[in-house]
């Protein structure tokens, strides 16, 4: 997350510096580590990620950071 200006593969505590940006989405991303450590194959879970959580963070993202242009090889 660049604007926290830090990196960790820690889910925990990635979830939680997430939540100090963004408050209102804290309690779905702290759910999302917890389910990131123990998967549970669940397709209701998975559909609320790929139909809501993703689509939000790319959008927020690109809002952030703009479209990143491909690199040249």
């Amino acid at each position: 997350m660049p604007r926290w200006n830090g990196w960790t593969s820690d889910l925990t505590e990635m979830a939680e510096a997430f939540g100090a940006y963004y408050p209102q989405r804290a309690a779905g991303m702290r759910a999302a580590a917890v389910r990131g450590h123990e998967p549970a194959g669940d397709a209701a879970v998975l559909a609320s990620y790929v139909d809501g959580l993703v689509p939000w963070l790319a959008g927020e993202y690109t809002r952030v950071h703009g479209v990143k242009v491909p690199r040249e090889d």
